[in-house]
């Protein structure tokens, strides 16, 4: 990731035409200049006869979304449009900017900009142009999961690093360098030397940003039944063959609430899928599908395991990361989960 510094250097050359071409007018060099002064202010810009101040982040972690625009308000002058600059924005960094109603634009050419004289200017779909090689170090990679997801399990707890080290099956040097990651996406609210999440929804939208259900080992195929019932049969085969096992998905949103009637079942097993598959006798092929198996890629995925409704299942905040995933109602059964409170306290 690029620093600051050289965000704002890049921004001060690249906005005069990016801005030329969402406002379609002409933008010169001597229209823009950097900001040297202790205001929060990276840049300035005459254009469309308003004053446009500028705030440049490195990244649109949702933290740090929300950190800048806490930052923007009352900043700029009464009659100036203020805007977020980012490399890129990710679609997590896009809701954060949302709900606080800020405006942003990314080198990339994406943005989203709205002022009271009429303007709006959206555009999306523009790829990113700074991603880095590789794969970059993330405080959501498999195991360094473990710390956000167990401090989601109990989001109004403060945490030392000991006891999440303890939860999270941790040592104290990989937990204190997940922790400071985070502080430093503005994820983390500090109390002398314990830590809680800022936000749980800014925590649980970045790493969903990040989550990818494909990164586990799924074995696909077909179970004779449907819905409940077949997860019903299939806990069975799976207990009667002594693998451990925890649904996520649709059955264990069922579970959790009884949201709708589904089809596809899906459920992480200990040990090699394969095996549970030929358990459950699955006949593995992708048509007609009804059954995922999925080998973990690591097993933080089972943190806060709960038996719903008779069946075991993962936590709700897994099942939420899952159901953003997967087919039939998934999106809307995710959405039921975090606008009725299913995710961090009693539902309402």
């Amino acid at each position: 990731m690029q620093s600051v510094a050289a965000i704002e250097r890049e921004a001060l050359h690249r906005l005069p035409e990016l801005l030329g071409d969402l406002l379609d007018e002409p933008i010169g060099p001597n229209d823009l200049w950097h900001d040297s002064t202790d205001t929060g202010v990276d840049v300035t810009a005459d254009a469309r006869g308003r004053r446009w101040i500028f705030q440049v982040k490195s990244s649109s972690r949702p933290g740090l979304v929300a950190s800048a625009a806490e930052q923007i308000v009352g900043m700029g002058e009464v009659d100036a449009i203020t805007v977020l600059v980012v490399p890129f924005m990710t679609p997590a960094g896009a809701k954060s900017a949302a709900e606080r109603s800020l405006n942003w634009l990314d080198l990339s050419g994406n943005a989203h900009l709205r002022a009271g004289d009429g303007l709006y200017i959206h555009v999306e779909g523009r790829p990113n142009q700074y991603a880095s090689r590789g794969r970059p170090s993330s405080s959501f990679a498999p195991k360094s999961s473990r710390v956000a997801h167990a401090m989601l399990l109990e989001p109004g707890r403060w945490w030392r690093q000991k006891g999440l080290a303890e939860i999270a099956d941790l040592d104290d040097g990989h937990v204190s360098r997940i922790v400071r990651r985070l502080a430093d996406d503005a994820l983390l609210d500090r109390h002398g030397n314990e830590v809680r999440p800022r936000d749980p929804e800014l925590l649980l939208d970045a790493w969903a940003d990040d989550y990818r259900l494909d990164r586990h080992d799924v074995v696909i195929g077909h179970a004779t039944g449907s819905g409940i019932e077949l997860a019903r049969e299939l806990h069975d085969r799976l207990g009667r063959a002594q693998i451990d096992h925890a649904f996520t998905g649709l059955p264990a949103a069922w579970a959790l609430n009884q949201f709708a009637r589904f089809r596809l079942n899906t459920v992480y097993v200990h040990g090699d899928p394969r095996d549970a598959a030929d358990a459950v006798d699955l006949r593995r092929n992708e048509r007609g599908a009804n059954v995922q198996i999925v080998g973990p890629d690591d097993r933080g995925v089972f943190l806060g395991q709960r038996d719903l409704e008779e069946l075991p299942c993962v936590s709700a905040v897994q099942i939420y990361l899952d159901l953003g995933h997967l087919p039939e109602r998934s999106n809307d059964a995710a959405r039921q989960l975090r606008d009725d409170g299913w995710l961090w306290h009693a539902p309402r």
